[in-house]
């Protein structure tokens, strides 16, 4: 599998299921307040925590697939670095320096998202280099 596809696999897609989470499970937005939720008896993990994991996702994959290729130590410390990103997102929530509610298992749930991604797509790596 090329980079492209990996991209869109394991990038693009997670995005716009979470954007798509929003409009469907999601009863007021941020940008349309009046919105109506599609589905309202949707239960609370995929209503609270579905888009969290599916940016946390994305956002491993992305890491990963850029730095696939380079060193293991290299590809770890930016992923470390991405689980962070994703942690301090929900920490500034906390404080307020964010709009948001901070949500412990949110926490959890983007922080493992970055992870598992990362781990799912450097296993990968292996079909990057292979001749087609």
């Amino acid at each position: 599998m090329n980079r492209g596809k990996l991209a869109a696999k394991h990038v693009a897609l997670p995005l716009a299921l979470g954007a798509l989470s929003y409009l469907v499970w999601r009863s007021a937005l941020p940008m349309w307040p009046s919105h109506v939720a599609l589905w309202k008896g949707a239960p609370a993990v995929l209503r609270d925590h579905f888009a969290d994991g599916a940016w946390g996702w994305a956002l491993g994959g992305f890491v990963s697939i850029v730095w696939l290729g380079e060193r293991a130590s290299r590809r770890a410390v930016w992923i470390g670095l991405a689980a962070l990103v994703a942690a301090g997102v929900e920490c500034l929530q906390y404080t307020h320096v964010l709009r948001g509610a901070f949500d412990p298992v949110d926490l959890v749930v983007q922080v493992g998202a970055v992870v598992v991604a990362a781990t799912i797509v450097g296993g990968n790596e292996r079909w990057i280099s292979a001749p087609v």
